[in-house]
């Protein structure tokens, strides 16, 4: 009796720890994508990219609706979004009181993209699909890309079926055009690609030549824009390698970390990054005290973007540094009231 009561107690507390080690496995997990994210957000929004920025914020307050960071970069995220819907709103209104519906349904489909929201910008589009300016246009391009078709010129059929796609692009008769036109497209690149797929890796120069000439046939060929983005992401990839090394040469190992660190995020194991990851956090680790003094100085001198500067280092050293994180985003909205003051 003793020996199954002794039994059922391990059993107990094995059950107890497995479940403890699986949740610390899934915080853990859901920390590392909530830092990510944000990071990667806060990257892209520096880059002008608001409409994936708005994705990777709204990603970490699935995860976190009380992240703070999160919270306020998805607000002003946003009104930089609207900021542009409205100039292409603004000038959707204008071309329409010209007259020009074409150009003005292409402004407001802009607005759209960016801000589905944004003021009537569904109704103005639907508006002038329903007119019989859109009609007109549409029957003239379905035409003329027809007749493209049957000539076989391509390109230029293609183009057109795009431009009908404009007042409908619900049209079945016009999906059904533009997918034989874009098989024949596909048909005339094909040589190329397959070429281009070949020499991807051995030869990359020449890839991008055999893909080259397969978007002069086929400027919509998705398979040799993609041969052509992988390309540009290796040689991104060496790029940034080559200046992670030059760097730490020169002993600038926030650059370097810098450098090496977004190489992992984008290709994890590649070459030899992950060693110099590990070396140089070592280095930073060390110093990572006098970065976060050194914000805590310049935030309460009100240089905000130099203190803002130096937890961002602390922060690419240790995402949980939670102190470092607050003062960062307690200085963000002083640069911010200190920018729109000035």
């Amino acid at each position: 009796m003793q020996k199954i009561f002794r039994l059922l107690s391990l059993l107990i507390v094995a059950s107890i720890v497995i479940t403890s080690s699986g949740c610390a496995t899934v915080y853990r997990q859901q920390k590392k994508k909530i830092n990510e994210n944000y990071q990667e957000g806060i990257q892209l929004y520096k880059q002008g990219d608001y409409k994936n920025a708005k994705e990777h914020f709204e990603t970490v307050l699935s995860i976190d609706p009380q992240h703070s960071g999160a919270k306020q970069y998805l607000i002003i995220t946003t009104e930089a979004l609207q900021k542009r819907s409205k100039v292409y709103y603004d000038a959707g209104i204008r071309y329409k009181r010209q007259g020009n519906l074409e150009n003005a349904l292409i402004q407001f489909l802009q607005a759209e993209q960016r801000d589905p929201d944004y003021k009537d910008v569904k109704q103005q589009i639907s508006n002038i699909r329903s007119s019989k300016y859109a009609t007109k246009k549409y029957n003239t391009y379905y035409a003329t890309a027809k007749k493209q078709y049957e000539k076989k010129r391509y390109i230029a059929a293609y183009q057109n079926c795009n431009k009908a796609e404009l007042f409908d692009p619900n049209s079945l008769e016009l999906k059904t055009l533009k997918a034989r036109i874009k098989n024949q497209l596909d048909n005339n690149s094909y040589p190329y690609t397959s070429k281009a797929e070949t020499a991807k890796k051995k030869n990359p120069a020449l890839a991008k030549k055999y893909c080259n000439k397969a978007l002069a046939v086929n400027p919509w060929d998705e398979k040799a824009q993609s041969i052509v983005k992988d390309i540009k992401r290796i040689e991104n990839l060496n790029d940034l390698y080559a200046n992670g090394e030059k760097a730490y040469k020169k002993g600038d190992y926030v650059a370097a970390y810098r450098a090496f660190k977004q190489i992992d995020n984008n290709e994890p194991g590649y070459r030899n990054t992950t060693n110099y990851l590990s070396t140089i956090k070592t280095r930073l680790e060390a110093n990572i005290n006098t970065y976060y003094q050194n914000g805590v100085t310049y935030y309460e001198q009100d240089n905000f973007k130099a203190a803002i500067a130096e937890w961002d280092i602390v922060l690419l050293i240790n995402p949980d540094h939670q102190k470092a994180r607050e003062y960062r985003e307690r200085a963000v909205t002083k640069l911010e009231l200190q920018q729109s003051l000035q």
